[in-house]
C-alpha cells in the first residue's frame, strides 16, 4: 500500500508540472537557463552540462538534463544556445527544448553594464498516456487490472517559444530579470489546463571580497544571493550564500518551505565541477531521498583579451 501511495504521489506530481518548467538548484551553473542575458558575460567561450535527479526515492522520479554554450563577440554582445531535456515519471511526460540567444551589452559607465537578451526556439512535449494509472484501474486488492482503452494513445506536440531577459551588473553586484514563455503556448493539452505559463524570474547577488590586510590579496569571497520565481499560480523564494576560497566554493540555499540546498564547487584549470544535494523539508522527506544535481563546465582558452566586454562576477554553481 505504501508503494501504491508513493506511485500516486509521483503521477500527481508529473501532471501538476505540465504548466511549469523544471528547475536546477545550482542556479549559476545553469545561467542561460536562469536568464538568457547571461550569454557572453564571460571573457572566453564556455560549455556547461547539468544533470538533476529529483526525488530518486520515489518510483518515477523527475530527471533533468541541460546543455548550454555561450561566448562573447567583438561587437560587445554575446550569443548562446540552451538545450534542456526532462523526463518525469519514467517517461510519462518528456519535454525537450532548444533556444538560441542573442545578447547585446550596453556600457552605461566605467562601472555599470546592462546586458539585454532575446531568445527563441521550440519546445517538444510528449505524454505517454498509457503509463498513467487511474482509480478505476485498481481492484479492491490494490492490483492494477489494465489500461483504459481511451488513454492508450500518446500525445506529442511542438510549439514555438520566446524568452527575454536583462541584467544590470558591476564588479560588486548583479540584478537581473527574465521572462520565459512570453506567448504562453499550449503544450500538451489543447485547453487552458495545458498552458505553459509565463515564468518571471528576479535574481540579485552581491560580491564581498575579504582581502589580506598586508598584501591586499583576495582571501575569501562572500556572495549572498536571492532568486525569486513565479510561474502561473506557483511561486518560490530562494535565499542563498556562497563562500569561495581560491578554487573551492561552498554554498547553502533555503527554498521556501521546500528544501535546504547544499552546494560544493571545484575549479580545476579550465573545468568547473559542481555537486549539490536538496534536503527535502516537506512531509515526504523520509521517502524522497532528496535531490541530487551535478554540473560540469569547460571554459575554452581564448587569445583575444581586447574585447570591451565587462565580465559579470557571480558564482559558477
Amino acid at each position: 500500500m505504501k508503494k501504491l501511495v508513493l506511485l500516486f504521489v509521483s503521477i500527481s506530481y508529473c501532471l501538476s508540472i505540465i504548466g511549469q518548467d523544471n528547475q536546477y538548484s545550482q542556479f549559476y551553473s545553469a545561467q542561460l537557463y536562469l536568464n538568457p542575458a547571461f550569454a557572453g558575460t564571460k571573457m572566453c567561450p564556455r560549455a556547461i552540462i547539468n544533470f538533476r535527479d529529483q526525488w530518486p526515492g520515489i518510483s518515477g522520479e523527475y530527471v533533468s538534463y541541460g546543455l548550454s554554450y555561450d561566448q562573447s563577440l567583438l561587437n560587445n554582445s554575446g550569443i548562446g544556445i540552451v538545450l534542456n531535456c526532462d523526463d518525469a515519471g519514467q517517461g510519462t511526460i518528456k519535454t525537450n527544448s532548444v533556444n538560441l540567444i542573442y545578447s547585446p551589452k550596453i556600457l552605461l559607465n566605467k562601472n555599470l553594464t546592462l546586458s539585454v537578451a532575446m531568445s527563441g526556439g521550440v519546445i517538444q512535449k510528449k505524454l505517454d498516456a498509457s503509463s498513467l494509472i487511474f482509480p478505476n484501474q485498481i481492484d479492491n486488492k490494490g492490483i492494477i487490472i489494465g489500461v483504459l482503452p481511451e488513454i492508450q494513445s500518446d500525445i506529442n506536440k511542438v510549439v514555438a517559444d520566446i524568452n527575454t531577459g536583462l541584467i544590470l551588473y558591476s564588479d560588486l553586484f548583479h540584478l537581473g530579470y527574465a521572462s520565459h514563455h512570453l506567448i504562453e503556448p499550449l503544450d500538451i493539452l489543447y485547453t487552458e489546463a495545458g498552458k505553459l505559463y509565463r515564468k518571471h524570474t528576479v535574481h540579485f547577488g552581491i560580491n564581498y571580497i575579504k582581502s589580506n590586510k598586508f598584501n591586499r590579496k583576495k582571501v575569501l569571497t562572500f556572495s549572498p544571493q536571492i532568486v525569486y520565481q513565479k510561474q502561473g499560480p506557483h511561486s518560490e523564494l530562494n535565499l542563498g550564500m556562497y563562500v569561495t576560497k581560491k578554487n573551492i566554493t561552498g554554498g547553502i540555499w533555503y527554498r521556501d518551505h521546500d528544501a535546504f540546498i547544499f552546494v560544493l564547487g571545484l575549479k580545476n584549470n579550465n573545468f568547473n565541477f559542481g555537486f549539490s544535494y536538496d534536503a527535502t523539508l516537506s512531509r515526504l522527506k523520509n521517502n524522497t531521498a532528496g535531490s541530487i544535481e551535478l554540473s560540469i563546465a569547460y571554459v575554452f582558452s581564448c587569445k583575444n583579451k581586447r574585447k570591451r566586454i565587462k565580465i559579470l562576477p557571480c558564482p559558477s554553481f
